[in-house]
């Protein structure tokens, strides 16, 4: 009887482990897709927090245009952390005043 109990507290405890794993998994993904379909003006944001403008796209790389300096870095796509969507609200803000 203990050998039972034992043996689902055991599987419980796996099934657990994995279902907790997945949302991190389809996160993965979902940054590794977005890291892939990046495209030019495009504004990104990177793991170390710079902000920027794609300006060209290479096959592992991308060059970003920071502001309001005008440098241009290369940075692998695996750096970038996602799109800085501050900029695109401030940008749709503006451009409906402007109507």
């Amino acid at each position: 009887m203990e050998l039972i109990g034992t043996a689902v507290t055991a599987i419980l405890v796996l099934l657990v482990f994995y279902l907790a794993q997945l949302p991190a998994k389809r996160q993965d993904k979902d940054i590794q897709k977005m890291q892939e379909e990046v495209k030019e003006k495009d504004r990104i944001i990177t793991y170390t927090g710079l902000c920027g403008t794609v300006t060209k796209v290479l096959d592992d790389r991308v060059i970003l245009k920071t502001e309001p300096d005008g440098v241009e870095l290369s940075i692998e796509k695996w750096a970038i952390a996602g799109l800085d969507e501050r900029t695109f609200e401030k940008k749709e803000k503006k451009s409906k005043k402007e109507e």
